[in-house]
């Protein structure tokens, strides 16, 4: 069974994510909040690239039992539909403040920590923060254990920190693995 990436928003650094991911060719990919327009610009990417274009919009019913979801937008009621119909998978945080948004979804999902995981490591803008998003995404579907500087929940008992900080993490499948 193919997995499934589904991307959410219309940002720059969602249609960055979007694209790095279909290049990959690691799993499904379904844009929610996105409109057929970046879908459909996605496959004649793949097409001319020589790809595969694993693309479709969808909405949150399409969304179900997705491995992964990149945030490249976090609007109301979010983490609620990634809650109710992607129960399994790693949040990947993309937005322009992905420390808060972070917090936020935790909150919203009720999610393991080790799952909602923010675009970080000196990715400010949005080109930035789609690559980062992809490389966290790849890290946890092929199981790298990567390194990487990410967004996370801390507790005191990690570093004196408790709340949302930019940590190097090990990420893998399942999410952060370690704080390091």
């Amino acid at each position: 069974m193919r997995r499934k990436i589904t991307v959410i928003g219309d940002s720059q650094a969602a249609a960055v994510a979007a694209l790095l991911l279909a290049r990959r060719e690691l799993a499904d990919l379904l844009l929610v909040g996105a409109g057929d327009g970046l879908a459909g610009d996605l496959c004649a990417a793949a097409e001319a690239e020589g790809f595969a274009g694993w693309v479709a919009a969808g909405d949150w019913r399409d969304a179900a039992g997705s491995d992964v979801v990149v945030a490249g937008a976090v609007p109301d009621g979010t983490g609620e539909e990634i809650a109710a119909r992607c129960p399994g998978a790693v949040v990947v945080v993309a937005t322009d403040e992905p420390g808060a948004d972070v917090g936020a979804l935790l909150t919203a999902t009720r999610f393991p920590r080790g799952r909602v995981i923010g675009a970080a490591g000196g990715a400010s803008g949005p080109l930035g923060r789609g690559a980062v998003a992809a490389a966290i995404a790849d890290a946890v579907v092929r199981d790298r254990g990567r390194e990487m500087r990410c967004a996370v929940m801390c507790r005191p008992d990690d570093d004196e920190h408790d709340g949302v900080a930019e940590r190097t993490v090990r990420v893998g499948a399942g999410g952060v693995q370690q704080i390091l």
